[in-house]
């Protein structure tokens, strides 16, 4: 596990600095997208989203401004983000290979889990890709740079995987994408047109 330290300074640099590769109006967009898939797929407005990797919570506040009524809750590893914005935007303690030792009572609308599992090790991803996968009722937004991307911003740690790699290990957990990193369960897949879902097989 990295020990890079996700304090401050980090979350200053890499979401609201010069460096920073994304701002506002890229979150608020990512963030609809995720909510009008998630409610085109389940036919009706989402009730819950679940943030894996969630930092400070940023989705949350622009999440409460689009569905006011849904409910966010964010995991993340960086003991500052917690410390800091946990009662205010609902983070709890965890990390992705941790998932199963949090209680989840059903699985959630939306789950999102954005600039996260390229920094991960194939240990942490075996480790809590099941029970991510078991988490998603509706859709999720798993946001990835590859080793075939020009990704910008945090390279410290960045595990340059071809996306091939995503796509098979992700395919084989149970998820079926249907374009623009959105993914839905096999389950709920198999109720879905056919072309609105991605041939996940191709290099």
């Amino acid at each position: 596990m990295s020990q890079k330290p996700y304090d401050a300074a980090y979350f200053d640099r890499w979401y609201r600095g010069p460096d920073a590769p994304r701002g506002e109006v890229e979150l608020r967009r990512d963030v609809a997208l995720a909510v009008a898939a998630a409610e085109s797929v389940l036919a009706r407005e989402l009730t819950g989203v679940l943030d894996v990797g969630a930092g400070e919570g940023r989705w949350q506040p622009v999440l409460q401004q689009l569905r006011p009524t849904a409910s966010y809750l964010g995991v993340e590893p960086s003991e500052y983000a917690v410390e800091r914005f946990g009662a205010t935007r609902n983070l709890c303690h965890g990390t992705f290979a941790t998932l199963d030792e949090l209680a989840f009572d059903d699985p959630f609308d939306l789950v999102v889990c954005a600039d996260v599992l390229h920094y991960l090790s194939e240990a942490e991803i075996d480790a809590g890709l099941d029970t991510f996968v078991d988490l998603v009722g509706g859709v999720a937004y798993i946001e990835i740079s590859t080793a075939d991307d020009q990704a910008e911003g945090d390279r410290m740690d960045f595990q340059a995987r071809p996306a091939v790699w995503y796509r098979e290990r992700l395919h084989r957990a149970g998820l079926i994408p249907v374009g623009l990193q959105l993914y839905v369960h096999r389950e709920v897949a198999a109720d879905l047109e056919a072309l609105d879902l991605v041939d996940s097989r191709r290099t």
